[in-house]
């Protein structure tokens, strides 16, 4: 995840548009918006050397963008309302010219959605709900540098097809937080439903313990079953 963060500046400035071939000098405001909480692999100090360090990539040399000058604000996003309130305090001072994060999918929407109004571009590894493929208008400055959970639900689709499988069980534990395993299943849900038979079932570790006999019972009455079970753990997809 760092690494990937560490190529948001570089993308970015593949996607400015052409100039002239003497380099630019100019101020770039950069807000960054990840987590203070270490839980997080992405949070701002694991992150913040791998941004340093493609800053100071860009400086190396005489090229076209040596001149500029990255301007790096850090706010904590909390992996959720806060980091709205981060982008708006700071936008009340001046806008920032470009957003990299959040990576949480209830920090990243509003922010998205804000920045896309002001016409901010938005670099992201997350954002990896299927709801963030609307680019027409609310999510259309968000570039996300990762696959989202709906390419990944591609490979599902391929196997079925492969295999000829015909239904399917989808099982996931949902956090009730940041529902990290909802937004996941969400997209091998859409990428199965127009094709196949599908039954989802959530469960929430905390509260209900997952009931293995009745999944059990429901695989054996259900020919050619497939059971895809995914659980809430930090990071993983």
């Amino acid at each position: 995840m760092p690494f990937f963060i560490s190529l948001c500046l570089y993308l970015w400035l593949v996607l400015l548009p052409g100039r002239t071939s003497t380099a630019v000098n100019e101020d770039i405001e950069v807000l960054v918006m990840l987590p203070k909480n270490n839980s997080y692999m992405f949070s701002i100090a694991r992150v913040a050397p791998a941004i340093e360090y493609a800053k100071q990539g860009l400086k190396i040399g005489s090229g076209l963008y040596s001149g500029l000058n990255f301007n790096l604000r850090c706010e904590d996003s909390d992996c959720g309302n806060d980091a709205l309130f981060s982008l708006v305090d700071r936008s009340c001072e001046k806008k920032p010219d470009l957003i990299l994060g959040p990576v949480c999918e209830y920090a990243a929407a509003p922010v998205v959605r804000m920045a896309s109004h002001w016409n901010i571009p938005v670099i992201s590894t997350g954002a990896l709900a299927s709801g963030f493929r609307e680019k027409d208008k609310e999510f259309s400055r968000l570039t996300r540098i990762s696959p989202s959970y709906l390419k990944m639900a591609e490979t599902f689709l391929a196997m079925f097809r492969n295999f000829n499988w015909k239904d399917a069980l989808l099982i996931y534990d949902d956090d009730t937080k940041e529902r990290n395993c909802y937004f996941t299943m969400e997209g091998v849900h859409l990428k199965l439903m127009d094709e196949y038979q599908t039954v989802t079932y959530a469960t929430n570790s905390k509260e209900e313990r997952l009931n293995t006999d009745d999944i059990i019972k429901y695989i054996y009455e259900s020919e050619g079953t497939v059971l895809q079970s995914l659980y809430s753990v930090p990071g993983y997809v």
